[in-house]
Formats: C-alpha cells, structure tokens, sequence
C-alpha cells in the first residue's frame, strides 16, 4: 500500500535560487537535475515575488507530476461498449467472449456509447493518479485563491489540514481542470493537457483490452462483497483481494491496473478533454479523434453507478459547488517516453 506522500522518490536536487539558505530542493528519480534546474528558473521569472514555501510547494508539483507520468504506447481498439453477456452470475466478475450481445445497459444508449468504432492513437503518457487536494492547491494559492474546503481545512480544523493532500481534488467548472494541466505545462515546458477520452478509455481498458473494469484484474473486488463458487457457496473476499471501493479516499491506495494507473474504475469520475456528442461516435476519426469542435457540455469517465463499466461515458456541466464526485488527471501529448 502506498504512503501518504504517495512517489518513491530517492534522489535530491539541491538548486539555488539564491544564497545561503533559499535553497529549494525536490527529490526524484526520473528529472534530470538540468530539467529541475529549468523548472525552478519558470518559477523565479513566473513569481518572483511569491515566498519561499510557495515556491517550494510549486516545484514539488511540477517535479511529481512529470515522475508520476506513465508512458501508453499507442495502438488500435474498438472504442466503445463491446457488449456484455446477457446471462451472468454477477456484474462484478464480468468475462468477455464472442457470444457478448447485449448491452452494457441505460448508459450507453443515452449516451451513444453503442457505437462502437475503431481508434488509432498515437503513444501519449497519463499520470498515473488523479491529481490531489495538495496539487491543486499549488495551483490555487499562486493565483491568490483559498484553497478548496477553506472554512473546514483552515477555520475550523487547522490540525487535519493536510489530512486532505492526497485525497483527488473536486472540480466544480471543467475549465479549472484545464487550466491547471495547462499550469503544469507553463511549468515544465512539456505539453500537459487534459486526456482526450479516447486516451482515458484506451489506458483504463490496458490498451484497449475487452475488460468491463479499469482494476487490476479487470474484475471489481470491494469490502464485504463475495464470489460465488463452483458449487453455489458464496466465498467472501480477503481483505488482500479487495481492489475496489465506492467512497472516495486517497488516491494510490489500492491496486493499479496492469499499466500502472490507479483509481481508473472507483474514487473520483474524471473529466476529459472532449466535448459531448451522442452522434460523435458515428462519425469519429479513426486516428487521434479529439471529440466535436464545438459544444455546451464535456465528457466524464469513470461514472459511478450500479453498473461502473469502463466504456461507460458521463454529460458534466460546471456544478454549483465543489463535489468530491469529479475529478481529473492530466496527460502528456509526446509520442515519446519522458
């Protein structure tokens, strides 16, 4: 299970930003000390005026999230709902064959996630957790924002402030999200961005795999829950076995899918890149498609439910407050490993 601090980083980079003691340091195992050195220097000519902590929260963002990225070699899949069994024991332990003709439910006929298409994409990299409460908060205090859940974290219960930072971050407008992949971006000067959906859905099924569950098996596994066996006994699950929960909790505490990605099925639904469009799957492009020019609503994924398919899609519009429900995780569009 990880730690609070969540990157096995092992590595420090001791870089002055002036004399003595205004140091800023930052550990890592992948950035070389030349790129961290260009990280800091955008920061001293961004904010020259920021304090030395914010600096320092800053680069520990900037740094993190180029470590965490995980690089998605590129390929083609049917993009889409790939239909599921219509007779089951249960929807948890959901297998793929052939002879899958009925659909994955409500969903993906509201959404037109029925039409199934082919995609080609090109190799990118996706972090490999949501982004955090302490990430986000970099981001909000150098444009002179409190940080989210102001009067509970700082008013009234100061000591569980950081009790908060791996927690993923609410979004209440899709722009923020944005805005902030684009902020790490400024920072790094490599190109972060929102993923495109079918760069999510391409990474959560492990490459575009028939698999109804972005876990690390592909199956759903959660506290209380139970398998039935050969001979109708119910098995219960181990606490070791579980790699599923319905609240949201910190990010990175329970297994990766096979490429290294947590949270991709469970913890906070997450916001894409593209528009929405129920006819948009009629007519993507089979290479690289970015969703409609043009829209009044964005495109979720991980929508929870009774029936959290990996292939299902969510309408978001900008919320009256910050739900814990959305979140989002940022990309890298290189074709090339970091």
């Amino acid at each position: 299970m990880l730690k609070t601090k969540l990157a096995t980083l092992s590595i420090v980079f001791p870089l002055l930003t002036a004399c003595g003691g205004n140091a800023l340091q930052v550990k890592s195992e992948h950035v070389s000390d030349e790129k961290i050195a260009e990280i800091i220097a955008n920061i001293e000519s961004f904010y020259p005026d920021a304090d030395k902590e914010l600096k320092q929260h800053i680069l520990e963002v900037a740094v993190k999230s180029i470590d965490d990225m995980v690089f998605i070699e590129g390929g083609s899949f049917m993009m889409g709902d790939f239909r599921t069994p219509c007779i089951y024991k249960s929807l948890d332990n959901l297998t793929w064959t052939p002879d899958a003709k009925c659909w994955s439910g409500a969903n993906a006929r509201k959404t037109g996630a029925l039409n199934l298409h082919k995609v080609t994409l090109s190799s990118y990299s996706l972090s490999r957790y949501e982004t955090t409460y302490y990430e986000f908060d970099a981001f909000r205090l150098i444009n002179n924002l409190n940080v989210l859940d102001y009067e509970m974290r700082v008013v009234k219960y100061p000591s569980s402030y950081h009790s908060y930072d791996n927690r993923p971050t609410p979004i209440q407008k899709w722009q923020e999200a944005k805005n902030y992949c684009l902020w790490v971006a400024k920072l790094t000067d490599l190109p972060f961005d929102l993923p495109t959906e079918a760069q999510w859905e391409f990474a959560a099924r492990n490459r575009g795999q028939k698999i109804y569950y972005a876990t690390n098996d592909g199956f759903i596994r959660y506290q209380g829950g139970s398998l039935e066996n050969e001979y109708g006994y119910h098995i219960d699950y181990k606490a070791e076995e579980i790699n599923f929960d319905n609240d949201v909790r910190e990010v990175g505490l329970l297994p990766p899918n096979p490429l290294g990605l947590y949270d991709m099925t469970g913890n906070a639904s997450e916001l894409v890149n593209d528009w929405f469009s129920k006819e948009y799957y009629k007519q993507s492009p089979e290479l690289n498609p970015k969703g409609p020019d043009e829209g009044t609503k964005k495109i979720y994924r991980d929508v929870g439910g009774s029936r959290r398919f990996v292939t299902n899609r969510g309408v978001f519009e900008d919320q009256p407050e910050y739900y814990p429900l959305y979140g989002f995780r940022c990309a890298i569009q290189l074709i090339d490993p970091i």
